[in-house]
């Protein structure tokens, strides 16, 4: 599986790591089973991490996250991107909802904030729910309005996945 990283700073000094690990050609024809009129399509899945765990992340990072990803859609305008909320535990002040649903409100409020630039780029998005009864968790598939046809089987495959 191929990558693309790239680190984000904050102005307080901690960093987010942003990855786009891209789906070989064997697991979009197996895995998913992409039809061949499909073939040329990438498949990733985007994770996001902290470097210090115990630091606090200024919301600059984040901003730097979104735009970072808006620019690989450019470059990859044939990509479909998928991303899972970790359900790991999360230092916080908000107590009163799982680390899950927080990671989900953080990124939905960005992506809300961007959501214009990407219909001009002619970029949707679908939400799922990924994960077993129990242990669950939030999923986002973003993909052109090109791949619609095509876009359940990765919803298929991400739901599974856990």
């Amino acid at each position: 599986m191929e990558s693309i990283e790239t680190l984000i700073p904050d102005r307080e000094g901690n960093y987010l790591v942003v990855v786009l690990s891209f789906y070989d050609r064997s697991d979009k024809t197996e895995t998913f089973q992409i039809p061949p009129e499909f073939g040329d399509l990438d498949i990733a899945d985007i994770s996001i991490a902290k470097i210090e765990l115990d630091k606090p992340l200024h919301l600059r990072a984040f901003h730097g996250m979104c735009r970072w990803l808006i620019e690989q859609f450019k470059i990859f305008p044939n990509a479909v991107f998928s991303f899972i909320c970790s359900t790991d535990p999360l230092e916080t002040h908000h107590t009163d909802i799982d680390p899950q649903e927080y990671r989900w409100d953080l990124f939905e409020y960005f992506y809300r904030r961007n959501r214009e630039e990407l219909n001009c780029m002619g970029v949707s998005a679908k939400d799922i729910i990924v994960g077993p009864e129990g242990f669950q968790t939030f999923a986002k598939v973003f993909y052109r309005e090109t791949h619609a046809p095509i876009i359940h089987l990765v919803v298929d495959h991400l739901v599974n996945k856990y």
